[in-house]
């Protein structure tokens, strides 16, 4: 955890510099006192969905090489990912009231 604290820290700029189009870098986080799933979160944002699209053909060396030294403090299993939009930015749909 401290190797890849000081890995976070040390290049916190350049994942930022070499990021998709679109996408703004908001830190990475630890979770601390054994509250989460994980150890770390790491924190996006986006405007569009189509930012997605951008992000997985985003070809970047300087970024793919980024990308696979961090994923060296990983193991090889499946992680969690959140979606989320500001509550004024949300289409709510309400269910229909039934009459009667």
């Amino acid at each position: 955890m401290r190797e890849m604290q000081a890995w976070i820290k040390k290049n916190e700029d350049l994942t930022q510099k070499y990021a998709p189009p679109g996408w703004t870098y908001k830190g990475t986080y630890a979770y601390v006192l054994g509250f989460g799933r994980y150890h770390v979160a790491a924190l996006w944002e986006c405007s569009t969905y189509g930012d997605f699209d951008v992000w997985r053909e985003h070809a970047d060396e300087n970024w793919v090489n980024l990308n696979e030294e961090f994923m060296d403090f990983f193991e090889n299993a499946p992680g969690e990912a959140v979606l989320l939009r500001e509550i004024g930015d949300t289409k709510i749909l309400e269910r229909s009231k039934l009459e009667g």
